[in-house]
């Protein structure tokens, strides 16, 4: 499978969104949520800091597509997200880019194209391929999330790092068995 353009970045985004706020710090950085959207193409460092309430809002929004346990849940928890963004896909042609595909009106600001472009990617993911390949880390004590963009669609952890502590925690327990 090969999420192009927007769908690449805004599921990524979505995905980084969520895994932001897992973690509770007492005192987050400032422009955590604004850092995200900027690394996926949204040009979020001209986004003032007062939108970093809003996203986060929405973060935790995105979470429960991740966090519902079958088919039906996730799609009533897409459909929620959809109902709540204004979807109107048009070419684009800006700061010097190729014409590309938003999903915004033009005059929306970076706050709502966040949220159409990221509901608009889980939509996609949801309807082309269910639930299997999406969802919460299987990482002991790992409360992240993930989607699966590989072809094989084996990915269960949000990270490589979280996959291998759990093989080396399961090869320690084999080996700690077999004693």
């Amino acid at each position: 499978m090969d999420f192009i353009g927007y769908r690449s970045d805004a599921l990524g985004a979505a995905v980084e969104l969520v895994n932001a706020i897992v973690t509770p710090v007492d005192d987050p950085p400032p422009d955590r949520m604004r850092a995200v959207i900027t690394a996926h193409g949204y040009l979020g460092r001209r986004a003032p800091a007062s939108v970093e309430p809003s996203l986060r809002a929405w973060a935790r929004r995105l979470r429960t597509v991740f966090d519902a346990p079958d088919l039906d849940a996730t799609a009533v928890a897409v459909n929620a997200l959809l109902a709540d963004v204004r979807v109107e896909p048009h070419l684009s042609g800006h700061d010097g880019q190729a014409w590309h595909l938003h999903y915004s009106p033009p005059e929306a600001d970076v706050v709502d194209r966040v949220r159409s472009t990221t509901a608009f990617a889980l939509a996609m993911l949801v309807s082309d391929y269910g639930i299997d390949r999406h969802g919460n880390c299987a990482a002991d004590g790992c409360a992240r999330v993930f989607a699966d963009t590989s072809r094989n669609a084996a990915r269960r952890y949000c990270s490589p790092a979280c996959a291998n502590r759990s093989a080396v925690a399961a090869h320690r327990a084999r080996a700690k068995a077999a004693q």
